[in-house]
């Protein structure tokens, strides 16, 4: 994504039903990048109660998005017009106080950075930021495997499992320990993977092999999230088993699987190469624990 600067007037409003095809035709330019913005129009309509979607126009165009989620923290910036961005970045400020005290920054790299730098400006600052990259991997790109029937969705009574091994993936990745920081909320997502069937699980005599969750879906593309295996389980063709196998049933419904890793987590990034993934952008995250 190459940011460019605009010249022209800009304004800045917030999106609701009538602005659905607008809203559309922005995204479906990446249908794979954007495919969780789009995953949540499609939810909601942009009638959301607890979610907000800001546009910056120039000249009556969609030129930049912030989707800010009252309820979950997620703040997703997209655009490549770097004055929309900070005009959005401003009205994030303004919206602070309707965010969650714990709330993340997630997208391209270029807004991700514009937005980072707008809160900094505020002596916002994250507690957690990182580069990552976004991959994508297309049907017949998959490179042959023996196939495992014994991944399956998460059922009410994989509850424990869930609850520990999320919390321990969660701990490695981003320092954070929900049994500790957000011990209801936690719970309370974890018996929603539990009844919705979006984490899948291989489970054996021993234990979990390897877990991973959808976090968005639409006919264009399936986000994967949440890839894990306990670390004394790893270096065993566990992951790639278990992630080839996911990849193969949801690319019979969805044009592509995606996903974003952290730049440096080179033994991830090797892992996805060779199940045929390819780099479609820089990503970030940023991560906040804002008192207010």
């Amino acid at each position: 994504m190459t940011l460019h600067h605009g010249t022209d007037a800009l304004s800045v409003d917030r999106l609701g039903p009538p602005d659905l095809i607008e809203t559309f035709a922005f995204l479906d330019r990446d249908p794979v990048l954007n495919v969780y913005l789009i995953a949540l129009v499609l939810r909601d309509a942009l009638g959301h109660a607890r979610d907000e979607f800001w546009a910056a126009r120039r000249e009556g165009e969609i030129v930049g998005l912030l989707h800010l989620g009252g309820q979950s923290g997620a703040v997703l910036p997209l655009g490549e017009d770097v004055r929309a961005l900070e005009r959005l970045g401003s009205q994030l400020v303004e919206r602070l106080g309707y965010l969650p005290r714990r709330f993340q920054i997630i997208g391209p790299r270029g807004p991700v950075e514009i937005l980072k730098q707008r809160l900094e400006r505020e002596a916002v600052a994250p507690r957690l930021h990182r580069g990552q990259v976004y991959m994508s991997l297309g049907r017949g790109e998959l490179p042959p495997f023996e196939r495992l029937p014994e991944l399956r969705p998460a059922r009410r009574g994989d509850y424990p499992v869930v609850f520990e091994t999320g919390a321990e993936l969660r701990a490695e990745e981003l320092g954070d320990d929900p049994r500790a920081s957000d011990p209801m909320g936690y719970a309370r997502r974890v018996e929603d993977e539990c009844r919705d069937g979006y984490t899948h699980l291989w489970l054996d005599g021993a234990g979990l092999c390897f877990r991973a969750s959808m976090s968005a879906r639409t006919a264009d593309a399936v986000q994967v999230s949440g890839v894990y295996t306990p670390p004394a389980r790893r270096n065993q063709g566990l992951a790639q088993r278990g992630l080839s196998e996911l990849c193969v049933r949801l690319l019979e419904q969805s044009r592509s699987v995606c996903l974003f890793v952290n730049d440096f987590n080179d033994p991830a990034l090797a892992l996805y190469r060779r199940l045929g993934f390819k780099v479609l952008a820089d990503w970030a995250s940023a991560f906040y624990d804002h008192r207010r």
